[in-house]
């Protein structure tokens, strides 16, 4: 695995969805130049809503979250306050 890169997919005020990539750059040398390439491999993804934050692999499954925080230096400045993230309205009324 390579270096690890978090990015903001998604925000809409209500949530947040943050994609954590791991990022690998390779060259080679020839006799007439040069290559360089990367590969960029998904690795989980981040919810954050208004009560609270869910990490998950790509298989579904709960992921670390401390170990990502501890792993992405930049991922603390991507999470939003989650005082900011306001609670979705639902259009199912009560009939009571």
């Amino acid at each position: 695995m390579g270096r690890l890169r978090a990015c903001e997919i998604f925000n809409n005020g209500a949530y947040t969805l943050i994609a954590i990539e791991s990022i690998d750059f390779r060259h080679t040398r020839t006799k007439t130049g040069g290559y360089m390439f990367g590969t960029i491999i998904p690795i989980a993804v981040i919810m954050c809503v208004f009560d609270g934050i869910t990490v998950f692999d790509l298989d579904g499954k709960p992921a670390d979250f401390e170990a990502l925080r501890r792993d992405i230096p930049e991922l603390n400045s991507l999470l939003p306050s989650l005082h900011r993230l306001v609670e979705p309205e639902c259009d199912i009324q009560d009939e009571t």
